[in-house]
């Protein structure tokens, strides 16, 4: 949900007060209202294995490029160190896993072994078929569909994985069987780029089997990096849920004020659990720099702030506007365009404006010629910037080319048209050439209470448009969601590298997820994050995706939306480091578990570290993409 603070502008003086009335309670928050949580600073954190402020809440194991040799990407696939951390036994390059978790007797591990037929309604809900997952994430839980159970067997391969396990059903866990979060490390690790998962599942009850029931997944090699900032209503993590049961009553003729619980969250893939960022209401309608630096946001209905993440989200200015709401962030966070709606807006115009002093800076080629660009969004190399064209409609998607050292624009294009639809939302892939978006019913962009809407990529170069009906849930012939639930995908962004040979696109969802969740939960009010790996180079007017994730680790009864996903802020030479990303010089070398942030060796980069062209990359298959060396293909 995004009760909007425009929203709340234009509906007039009584329902502010009423917003503000319940907003300035200090029971909102256990922090307070418009405090800052705990952990701001992402600067020590590592990805997939948080060290830094969400020290402790990592579910994920992680594996990265790197090492003193500059030899590639360091990916492996087979059997490493996790297989013998869970348990299981390497024979060559292989990794065989045998665990019994539900302690189930020896013959109904031999009846579970058998097929059957007897329970019709046994399906799957989650994952779907055809889900490509990546190495360091949260184990996922599978999820069924059927009539009661006594036990499961899971029977997972590929070509160096044989896992089997034995899981008892109890009466609160139901068919719902979260896996071990070691034997999935070892999972994920023994697949190969290549290779398929088969994942099997058969049920018993008494002595009459069914399954097994089929899907297979494919494993990017590498763990997906960066932090997702999202905005969250009614979280019992900020003190909403219990303490304001559910929402504060319909406000506004059916537009319902969560005004429990509210702020904005962090979470890094493979956490357990998100880290409050700023708490209260009104700390909301955000949007983050690709470095990772700076983030914006609303503070109130009126006003708004930026932030820098490299000192605890301290203040860095706060116009007494909503200048920075919903701001689109240069990629250094040094300044934003600022976004107008195409309903209503605080903003009569988009400007370009400092982020540190609030000072409006000169934008020839922009200014006199774009008044109004709504969710406006910089490409990660800052040398574009996409836009609702406003001046003309709610409906069509523009972008211009930018040059930093002047700051002008120039070369305005109209790039999709959806005269049935509003969109919004735009979010370039890390290459510069494609631009991910959503179309929905709803004028200023609100995903819940009866929107609908689906995620599309635009190919620059062509102007070709194209659904991403994978990852929307849709099949040649209907869709492929359990609860039968498309057209609820809205607000994606996208990860500003490659990682595994995939884009990756965070996104919101109100579809169903398994039975933990229904569709449109609590009035289609609350909204999940989903994630969806994007094939690189996929042809202009073909689906590049594929079917999402949950985000495990966000609150499942929150409302959870509009997730920014970007890098950590960099570390300096001699810092720690996994991986060159991590580096403000774009390396990171050493030995072993002594890896340090370096200025740029002699020879060439490893993955993740920073490149001028291809050629510059230490493996040949490998791609300059943003100036860091990546797979452009899964291997």
């Amino acid at each position: 949900m995004i009760p909007n603070s425009l929203t709340l502008l234009a509906a007039g003086a009584l329902a502010v007060a009423a917003l503000a009335a319940g907003c300035g309670a200090s029971s909102s928050s256990p922090l307070g209202p418009g405090s800052t949580g705990p952990a701001g600073d992402d600067a020590s954190a590592t990805f997939g294995n948080p060290s830094g402020d969400d020290a402790g809440s990592s579910g994920g194991s992680s594996s990265f490029g790197g090492g003193s040799s500059g030899s590639g990407s360091g990916t492996t696939s087979g059997c490493d160190p996790t297989c013998a951390a869970a348990g299981g036994k390497c024979t060559g390059s292989s990794c065989a896993i045998a665990e019994n978790p539900g302690k189930v007797a020896a013959a109904t591990q031999t009846t579970l072994q058998g097929n059957g037929t007897a329970d019709s309604s046994f399906k799957w809900l989650y994952p779907y078929d055809g889900t490509v997952f990546a190495r360091g994430l949260v184990a996922p839980t599978l999820q069924f569909g059927a009539s009661a159970a006594d036990a499961e067997y899971v029977h997972m391969t590929s070509k160096n994985l044989d896992y089997q396990g034995y899981f008892a059903v109890s009466a609160q866990q139901g068919l719902n069987l979260p896996l071990p979060q070691k034997s999935w490390d070892a999972i994920t690790h023994a697949v190969g780029a290549t290779d398929v998962l088969k994942v099997s599942v058969s049920k018993v009850s008494g002595t009459t089997v069914t399954g097994p029931i089929t899907e297979s997944w494919n494993m990017a090699q590498g763990s997906l990096r960066g932090t997702i900032y999202y905005e969250t209503y009614d979280s019992t993590i900020l003190g909403g849920g219990a303490n304001d049961a559910g929402g504060l009553g319909a406000i506004l003729g059916g537009v319902v004020a969560e005004v429990g619980g509210i702020g904005i969250m962090k979470i890094q893939p493979g956490a357990t659990q998100p880290t409050p960022l700023k708490i209260g209401c009104g700390n909301v309608c955000h949007s983050a720099s690709a470095d990772g630096s700076t983030l914006v946001a609303a503070t109130t209905i009126a006003s708004s702030s930026s932030y820098n993440l490299k000192n605890n989200a301290s203040a860095l200015f706060a116009p007494a506007n909503t200048d920075f709401t919903y701001g689109g962030l240069y990629p250094d966070g040094t300044f934003l365009m600022s976004a107008t709606d195409f309903r209503v807006s605080g903003n009569t115009a988009s400007q370009l404006f400092d982020t540190k002093t609030g000072a409006t800076i000169a934008a020839p080629g922009w200014d006199g010629v774009v008044t109004r660009g709504g969710t406006t969004a910089f490409s990660p190399d800052g040398k574009q910037i996409a836009f609702v064209h406003e001046d003309k409609d709610g409906h069509t998607l523009a972008k211009m080319d930018f040059d930093v050292a002047t700051k002008t624009f120039s070369n305005l294009v109209d790039l999709a048209t959806d005269a049935s639809a509003y969109v919004g939302w735009p979010a370039f892939t890390p290459d510069g050439k494609s631009i991910v978006y959503h179309a929905g019913s709803n004028a200023s962009f609100e995903t819940d209470l009866g929107a609908s809407g689906d995620v599309y990529m635009v190919d620059i170069a062509t102007k070709t448009v194209h659904r991403l009906d994978s990852l929307d849930g849709y099949t040649a012939s209907g869709n492929y969601l359990p609860a039968n639930d498309p057209k609820l995908n809205f607000a994606p962004t996208v990860l500003p590298e490659a990682v595994g040979g995939y884009f990756w696109t965070v996104f919101t969802s109100h579809r169903s997820y398994g039975n933990l969740s229904p569709s449109m939960a609590n009035a289609d009010q609350d909204g999940k994050l989903w994630v969806s790996a994007i094939d690189i180079g996929a042809a202009p007017g073909t689906d590049a995706s594929h079917p999402a994730f949950y985000l495990d680790g966000q609150e499942l009864t929150a409302d959870n939306l509009r997730g920014f996903w970007v890098l950590p802020p960099c570390e300096q030479n001699g810092g720690s480091c996994s991986s060159g990303d991590q580096c403000c010089s774009g390396f990171c070398r050493g030995s072993g578990a002594s890896l340090t942030c370096v200025m740029k060796p002699p020879g060439c980069s490893n993955d993740y570290e920073s490149c001028t062209t291809s050629s510059d990359c230490c493996n040949a298959s490998d791609t300059c993409i943003n100036n860091r060396c990546a797979g452009a293909t899964p291997r």
